[in-house]
């Protein structure tokens, strides 16, 4: 079944406890393998396939990390997905 998110609830500075209560919790373990030394692209779209049943070329994929990137709690460094707080 597609997930579907809303994008609405996901803004402002992102902290741990809302990390913690983050919905759904694909989303919430997505984003805490981008902890410490990161996910790399690889790892990131095993991670949406898993828990949103997403592949990387789809536009629900391309939405969410257009937007996690927009907001600033996901960026790209040296090649590694990282979370920002």
């Amino acid at each position: 079944m597609p997930m579907n998110l809303d994008y609405d609830k996901l803004s402002g500075k992102l902290s741990m406890s809302k990390l913690l209560g983050i919905e759904p919790a694909g989303l919430r373990k997505l984003l805490k393998a981008g902890l410490r030394r990161g996910s790399s692209t690889e790892e990131l779209n095993d991670l949406i396939a898993l828990h949103f049943d997403w592949t990387p070329e789809s536009e629900e994929s391309k939405r969410l990390l257009a937007h996690l990137q927009e907001i600033g709690w996901l960026v790209f460094v040296k090649e590694r997905w990282k979370t920002q707080f």
